[in-house]
């Protein structure tokens, strides 16, 4: 699955209620700083590194994870984030191409920027689909798309170029998330101008959204592995929670 939104919604504590024990590969400053005090949770911090690190992820076995995950029984793996990566994705580019510069990364750095990060999805997702396990990726929301006149026309991934159309397509659920004066709400059909939404879990007949009743402190109230196990139990749609 894919989560998105703003800076400070949820995303990170909503994939943390992801089932079993999780390994966080994390490529955001100070972006697990929500996840301390959590025993089921183990970190692959890579956000100080280098923007060559990019390239381990074009391997079938990046650093080694799947004995990684076998030694340590993880259930679910979060790459976060996508946007970072893609970032990095850029930097590390613009060393590849002759007169390419992070200002003008060039059509060329561009194209090999997209290539690392489909490259590094489609990895996860086969060694991740070969383990059994579950993947869950985390992007940040971009910039108004306008018009001339300066209408919004929609709101997707902040990942670049066809990156935000190309990323969710072997993906099963991408869910935005959104919070406002203290609630906050997932929707999984597009809405709000906020594109691209879907799911196989959820009934797609009502609302888009729906409100997520969750205390992050005490850890009580709804969570992806309780919908999964309810989807599982259920062989079918289920119906948005209320």
């Amino acid at each position: 699955m894919l989560l998105w939104g703003t800076a400070g919604c949820g995303k990170t504590t909503l994939a943390a209620t992801a089932p079993g024990k999780k390994l966080w590969i994390n490529f955001d400053p100070r972006g697990t700083t929500s996840l301390q005090g959590r025993d089921d949770i183990l970190i692959l911090d890579l956000a100080e590194e280098r923007p060559e690190v990019v390239t381990r992820f074009r391997q079938e076995d990046p650093f080694g994870l799947t004995k990684f995950i076998a030694e340590h029984e993880i259930d679910t793996v979060v790459f976060d984030s996508t946007t970072n990566f893609a970032d990095l994705a850029t930097k590390y580019a613009v060393t590849q191409v002759k007169g390419a510069s992070i200002e003008r990364p060039s059509l060329q750095g561009y194209g090999f920027r997209n290539a690392y990060m489909l490259q590094a999805v489609k990895n996860l997702l086969r060694l991740t689909g070969r383990l059994n396990k579950h993947m869950i990726f985390i992007a940040h929301e971009d910039v108004p798309e306008k018009t001339e006149e300066g209408t919004v026309l929609y709101i997707t991934l902040m990942l670049g170029g066809k990156l935000p159309e190309q990323v969710p397509l072997d993906l099963s659920e991408v869910w935005w998330i959104s919070e406002v004066n203290g609630k906050r709400n997932i929707a999984i059909r597009p809405c709000r101008m906020r594109k691209p939404m879907k799911t196989r879990m959820f009934k797609t007949d009502g609302e888009p959204e729906f409100l997520w009743k969750y205390n992050p402190d005490t850890q009580v109230g709804d969570t992806i592995d309780k919908w999964y196990q309810d989807w599982i139990k259920a062989g079918k749609k289920i119906a948005l929670p209320k």
